[in-house]
């Protein structure tokens, strides 16, 4: 059994991080693999969704960590990543897998130790998501996930394009709301520097605190 944990909307300036992790038969990574399973990022948004249908259907079990706006302008984003990836090992170590691979985001000593406590093989590496067909597949569950609240967001507040800061349409949505109301939607991200000069009353000092 191995498992993989990656995330989806880590830069995103509106909506939440989704961590996700997967357990996963050894002996259907190969399956997964040849199914066209690989990192999120490669691959269209009905790709996607066809192959989490698949996934669905064949790893033993996945589980899914919602990290929101409020959270990620108070907290290291780092410490918040890992803390959501350590409630996944917790929550699937009952399938006692031989290898636990996390894409790695930063200082990765706390999630190394306990995944060395639990007695399990980490293999905690950037690029997991590209390299490793169980974090591949947590890749492709974050995004989906993500993806789908999103549009959830859009029925509420509008289409807001992408959520990323890079998207135009992301940032001509955050000005005409930032027009109409002083207060601001709550599914944006305030500590992001790019409110400074299109949002300024929207913009909030990240705290950064640690959370251990």
């Amino acid at each position: 059994m191995r498992v993989g944990i990656d995330e989806a909307g880590r830069g995103s300036l509106i909506g939440p991080m989704v961590v996700a992790g997967v357990a996963i038969d050894e002996s259907k990574l190969n399956f997964l693999k040849n199914m066209g399973v690989k990192d999120s990022k490669q691959l269209t948004r009905e790709r996607r969704e066809k192959l989490f249908s698949l996934l669905s259907n064949i790893v033993e079990a996945f589980v899914v960590v919602k990290v929101f706006p409020e959270d990620i302008d108070v907290y290291n984003l780092n410490d918040l990543t890992y803390n959501a990836v350590m409630k996944i090992i917790l929550t699937l170590s009952i399938y006692n897998p031989s290898v636990i691979t996390v894409d790695k985001v930063g200082d990765e000593k706390p999630v190394i130790e306990l995944i060395n406590k639990l007695g399990y093989k980490p293999n905690v590496v950037h690029k997991a998501d590209e390299l490793f067909v169980e974090a591949s597949a947590a890749s492709i569950i974050a995004k989906v996930v993500r993806d789908n609240y999103i549009n959830m967001l859009k029925e509420i507040y509008g289409d807001f394009g992408s959520g990323y800061p890079a998207d135009p349409k992301t940032i001509n949505w955050l000005k005409s709301f930032y027009k109409r109301s002083s207060i601001p939607p709550p599914i944006i991200r305030r500590s992001w520097k790019v409110l400074r000069s299109i949002a300024p009353l929207y913009y909030i000092n990240k705290e950064g605190k640690r959370i251990w």
